[in-house]
């Protein structure tokens, strides 16, 4: 056990900041193109820059981590197991639970130089995110195809209840022309 309850220590971290860049996958238009086998295009929106319910903005949001930074932390806790030792520190008004006794150190340089390792640990997995889909359970094909066969389905629906209609207005007509003889 490095620390005990009360020691203090330096803890390495880094700052993130969040900025967006142009969407990987529309190039900023928030729309795709998709071509079927009959060569019918159509245009669906970009699930990769639509946030919630919002329409896709051309854009998606990244976390640059830039600055590392060394906090100094006093233990509070302590927490075991077989393959690691967890720490829980305070830092002024924050609590953190469980810092892995790696990014825990004895003097400030060597958090700052973790913290900066950490950092660019950061961005080279912020940078593969970007490039990955973020559901990979339906594909843009599935998102196209399921689409046009809503669309098919809502146009017998419409041809259908447009047919029950006119038949409907017909029997109205027939029905004044009884009532009024």
């Amino acid at each position: 056990m490095r620390y005990n309850i009360g020691d203090v220590a330096w803890r390495a971290t880094y700052d993130k900041s969040p900025r967006e860049v142009t969407c990987p996958d529309c190039g900023g238009t928030g729309r795709l193109r998709v071509t079927f086998h009959d060569d019918t295009q159509v245009s669906i929106e970009c699930r990769e820059c639509t946030s919630g319910y919002d329409p896709p903005t051309g854009r998606i949001r990244i976390y640059d981590g830039g600055r590392p930074r060394a906090e100094q932390v006093i233990i509070s806790g302590i927490e075991m197991d077989a393959s690691k030792e967890l720490y829980r520190v305070a830092a002024g008004a924050h609590s953190y639970w469980s810092i892995p006794s790696a990014e825990l150190f004895d003097d400030e340089a060597a958090a700052q130089t973790r913290g900066a390792e950490l950092a660019a640990e950061h961005d080279e997995t912020e940078r593969r995110r970007v490039f990955e889909k973020e559901k990979d359970t339906r594909t843009w094909a599935w998102n196209a195809s399921y689409h046009r066969r809503c669309i098919e389905k809502a146009k017998k629906d419409i041809a259908y209840h447009e047919a029950k209609l006119a038949v409907a207005a017909v029997r109205a007509k027939e029905d004044k022309k009884v009532a009024a003889s």
